[in-house]
């Protein structure tokens, strides 16, 4: 267990200048937010991997080698995860390692899937919120966000992405125009 948390501890960035809530805002309201797939958040978490390794004092399950979590239409695929249990042993959060860690997810009313990737991905049960870190893109359609650091709530669709999100560098999005 100690390669994927040795991993998880890196030094802080240095801070960057704050991006202003307007200018992201400004930047999103071409890209229509989208809540994932209703009821995806109930479906039962399936984790598939070459090797696990359970440690029930402490509440962590590792996975190591073709990792692939499911929940739903949720899929996240990575080299190696790390989940941390409530006690009655649910998944709380699961952190995902990969060169680089891919997601993708369908939505209620959208047949575009909405594409991730980035080198560490942190998926928090509690609030359905993934958070991508290092050279993170989230894809929908023809939209694409480039950052750092990206924060997506499933349930919302809410992006947050660069400083807003706590990262250090700048937000790159595209936003396609519909056709008409």
């Amino acid at each position: 267990m100690m390669h994927i948390l040795a991993t998880l501890r890196r030094p802080p960035r240095p801070a960057a200048r704050r991006l202003t809530g307007a200018l992201l805002l400004a930047a999103l309201t071409g890209a229509a937010p989208l809540a994932a797939l209703e009821g995806d958040d109930e479906q039962p978490l399936y984790i598939e991997a070459d090797a696990a390794e359970l440690d029930e004092k402490q509440s962590i399950s590792l996975y190591i080698g073709n990792v692939e979590v499911r929940q739903g239409s949720m899929h996240i695929y990575a080299d190696e995860a790390l989940v941390q249990h409530k006690p009655n042993r649910k998944p709380q959060k699961i952190i995902a390692i990969g060169q680089p860690a891919r997601y993708r997810q369908l939505f209620d009313d959208d047949p575009d899937e909405v594409h991730g990737r980035a080198l560490r991905m942190e998926y928090e049960t509690d609030r359905d919120e993934i958070t991508l870190i290092d050279e993170a893109e989230l894809t929908q359609g023809a939209d694409r966000f480039a950052s750092d650091r990206i924060v997506y709530n499933r349930t919302t669709g809410r992006v947050v992405a660069g400083t807003s999100a706590q990262g250090s560098e700048r937000v790159r999005i595209r936003i396609e125009p519909d056709q008409e």
